[in-house]
């Protein structure tokens, strides 16, 4: 059965009434006027026998009242809409916005309930269901119903843009259905963002980008972006280091659900999709979760710095691999756990010419990252030292096998103070972020498979 066969523009309705047995007779009383082959009373009664059967909501602000008539020659499908909501005894206790009326012949049974289905399955979305309460008039409603990139549900291989409105009407509707604090987008893997100009939720979308210049301030949703320091990460590593960057800004809690929709940005195709519980992750992922994740440092010092140290890791210098260690924020507590091994080549700078945030000063680091010892960095981006050895007075214990006395030296400050550490390893090239004396983050080097952790 298909819905749009059934479906006239002269029969999508606004209702007044907030009542169930109010709006369900308005419902049936509007439709009826506009088919004179019905009989009002006739067909509210059985409308009323069969809700008095059992409820016809079915999912989050949708409910579909039906009956079978006597010698009906087609199915009739109504919609009302809702503004303020009715109070519909639904399954979880919030209002209805959408009443969708369907009679039909009481000797085509299977038939009734294959277009039940069908009803079901596509009011179900809630970016439909949304779409459709924002809607200026049932004239755009009826539009929205009868688009086929809609309603229909198989894409041509090799339709990157289909997919990707598929995949991203399915993330609003899992969103809904599993109530979800947010959706996390990896934008990058959308080569054409047009697609999120047509979007409809109430759910917060954080976009997840590594581009230097993004369009997303005027999506018609709400949405807070997020930008990755770098490129070409796998994607274990692109959604860990999201939520890390996500949490970092306030933008999620620990309790929080969120959906995950990400893709290769090679690809152009947003093809994985997941639920992640941050109640049931964290303990994992951030064993000891302090309530103010990154302390004093601002959000753009640590991604500029995990960006530096990927370059460090990918390039090395003059053909080498490099191994050094960032030491971020807690300055004053930091420097009374280090002494310096070289005369501190950033003395007698100003913090101008210091700030990590400065484009100019990469080469610099890179040059530094050389020698012996760690950079410490202050919460603001301001290079206080480089060379500087580290001597903390708490013992690493459970430090994972293979990691040397570099990564010790990170755990061990980061248990002592409330600073961040960013290690590169000279060995293995990958890039780890400590804090409270554990590894939370792992990144591989581009194009490797994913790091343990």
């Amino acid at each position: 059965m298909n819905l749009r066969d059934h479906m006239h523009q002269d029969r999508i309705f606004y209702l007044k009434q907030t009542g169930k047995v109010q709006a369900i007779r308005e419902l049936v009383e509007q439709t009826c006027r506009r088919v004179p082959a019905l009989e009002f009373e006739q067909t509210l009664q059985a409308v009323e026998d069969r809700e008095s059967v059992v409820s016809s909501w079915v999912a989050p602000g949708i409910a579909i009242p039906h009956a079978r008539l006597a010698d009906l020659d087609d199915f009739i499908v109504s919609i009302g809409i809702s503004r303020n909501g009715i109070e519909y005894e639904s399954g979880d206790g919030q209002p209805v916005y959408l009443l969708v009326l369907i009679l039909g012949d009481a000797r085509r049974a299977d038939q009734h309930i294959l277009l039940l289905a069908e009803v079901a399955r596509t009011f179900r979305s809630q970016s439909i269901r949304q779409a459709i309460r924002s809607a200026p008039s049932g004239q755009e409603v009826f539009r929205i119903l009868r688009n086929p990139q809609i309603l229909t549900t198989t894409v041509e291989p090799g339709v990157r843009s289909g997919i990707n409105e598929i995949m991203l009407a399915h993330a609003i509707d899992l969103a809904g259905e599993v109530r979800a604090e947010a959706i996390l987008l990896h934008a990058d893997a959308l080569r054409d963002r047009e697609c999120l100009r047509s979007l409809t939720t109430e759910t917060t979308i954080l976009i997840i980008t590594s581009q230097t210049e993004d369009d997303t301030g005027k999506l018609p949703f709400p949405h807070k972006l997020i930008h990755l320091p770098f490129s070409g990460l796998n994607r274990a590593n692109q959604v860990d280091l999201a939520l890390l960057l996500s949490l970092g800004h306030g933008f999620l809690g620990r309790e929080d659900r969120i959906v995950s929709l990400f893709g290769h940005p090679a690809s152009g195709i947003l093809d994985s999709l997941m639920v992640i519980d941050l109640s049931r992750e964290l303990p994992t992922f951030l064993p000891t979760y302090p309530t103010d994740l990154l302390g004093d440092v601002a959000p753009e010092v640590l991604e500029r710095v995990l960006q530096i140290a990927t370059i460090i890791s990918r390039e090395g210098r003059e053909g080498k691999a490099v191994g050094t260690t960032f030491v971020i924020g807690d300055y004053q507590r930091v420097r009374t756990m280090s002494r310096q091994l070289v005369i501190n080549p950033f003395k007698g700078y100003t913090d101008e010419e210091r700030s990590v945030l400065d484009p100019s000063l990469e080469e610099t680091l890179k040059e530094f990252a050389t020698i012996d010892g760690a950079f410490l960095i202050r919460g603001d981006g301001i290079v206080e030292a480089a060379g500087t050895y580290l001597r903390p007075d708490v013992e690493v214990e459970d430090l994972p096998s293979g990691l040397g006395a570099r990564h010790a030296a990170a755990a061990g400050i980061t248990g002592a103070t409330e600073a961040l550490a960013v290690v590169i390893s000279q060995s293995t090239g990958r890039v780890s972020l400590f804090k409270t004396g554990r590894s939370i983050l792992v990144l591989d080097r581009p194009g490797t498979g994913r790091a343990e952790s």
